[in-house]
């Protein structure tokens, strides 16, 4: 691997509302090309009876530490949304952009860049290895250590591998072809699991229980049992395709799924028959959702413009954080549980939000 530094300038931002450090002008303008360019096209979302209380604003919850400037932070395709990863090694973040990953040392405001052999869409970083989800078909495995890679196509058609995640000694991915895959990636890319849908998977994710919930383009949030391959649920929280879920990792049973219909649904799935709570953003689809490690948190990330903070202990009070551009992967400070990071891009710059308690 060929590494090529690019040492970047950081900027430590004191300005709550203005992150990236832009001049009047360059916000005004930020503001009109939106305006005129990112008109709704989606249904509206459904409205639900929930089991908790209305939700309240809670500005407090974390604070603004500072924005990293680092280049190629962009999503470089419409799924690349998952884009942000930390393993093991000490403030190290890894992005993917085109054909390169993008590496972020964040002791040192440092950041690096390799190319790869595939069209990256997404990656994600267990301890040392890294697994990179290709837009042909292919999954690249990297030795951040040593550097050693080992790629493998899997699926025969070539189908957009739209995400893939470790889940403890388990690889797991999902595609365009409507393929959930697991692989033990210790033993060679092993496949142990195989499931078909009828539409193409945007995202999975697996609790303790070995239950596997996805979303696609198509209507419906759906949980499969791994071992027995059978479906156990079946809900229906959007009016638009599902985009991403994501269980509570200290709560197996609570579900978030977020759509192109601008909202969240959380369920409670021992009682799934009513939500548990309903989030409504301000007017763009929500493409991420992801737990904070501890579980107190949930956060939420709009297309372009917000990312909201809510608090799981009743999942009644939300902190919103107006950023002037796109939002795409968010992760967990894996040394503190009380930090986290997201990236963002607009076209004055791009970058990672720090933010903690």
């Amino acid at each position: 691997m060929i590494i090529q530094p690019l040492q970047q300038l950081v900027f430590i931002n004191k300005d709550k509302n203005n992150f990236q450090g832009l001049n009047s002008q360059q916000r005004n303008n930020y503001i009109e090309v939106h305006q005129f360019t990112t008109g709704r096209k989606y249904q509206k979302p459904k409205k639900f009876q929930t089991q908790l209380p209305q939700i309240v604003k809670d500005d407090t919850q974390y604070e603004f530490r500072m924005f990293h400037h680092v280049q190629n932070m962009k999503s470089a395709h419409y799924q690349s949304k998952y884009t942000l990863s930390m393993g093991s090694i000490p403030n190290l973040i890894l992005h993917t952009y085109f054909d390169q990953i993008v590496f972020y040392d964040m002791a040192k405001l440092k950041s690096e860049s390799t190319r790869i052999s595939l069209e990256a869409i997404g990656l994600d970083v267990f301890d040392n290895i890294c697994a990179v989800a290709g837009m042909n078909g292919d999954l690249l495995i990297i030795n951040l250590y040593n550097g050693n890679l080992y790629k493998q196509t899997i699926n025969s058609k070539r189908h957009f591998i739209n995400h893939v995640h470790f889940y403890h000694n388990y690889l797991i991915t999902n595609d365009n072809g409507g393929y959930i895959k697991i692989f033990d990636y210790q033993n060679g890319l092993k496949e142990i699991f195989s499931y078909e849908d009828k539409a193409s998977v945007n995202l999975t994710t697996v609790n303790e229980n070995k239950q596997l919930a996805y979303c696609g383009d198509r209507l419906g949030l759906n949980v499969l049992d791994v071992l027995s391959g059978q479906m156990i649920h079946t809900l229906d929280p959007h009016n638009e395709f599902g985009f991403a879920v994501a269980f509570n990792p200290c709560k197996s049973y609570e579900l978030a799924s977020s759509s192109e219909d601008g909202s969240v649904v959380i369920y409670d799935l021992r009682s799934p028959k009513h939500p548990l709570q309903q989030f409504i953003g301000s007017d763009f689809p929500i493409y991420n959702v992801t737990y904070q490690l501890n579980g107190s948190h949930l956060f939420m990330a709009e297309s372009n413009s917000y990312l909201h903070i809510l608090n799981t202990t009743l999942y009644d009070t939300v902190q919103t954080i107006k950023v002037y551009g796109e939002v795409s992967g968010i992760v967990n400070d894996v040394y503190d549980e009380n930090r986290f990071y997201f990236s963002t891009s607009c076209h004055y710059g791009d970058g990672i939000c720090e933010f903690a308690k």
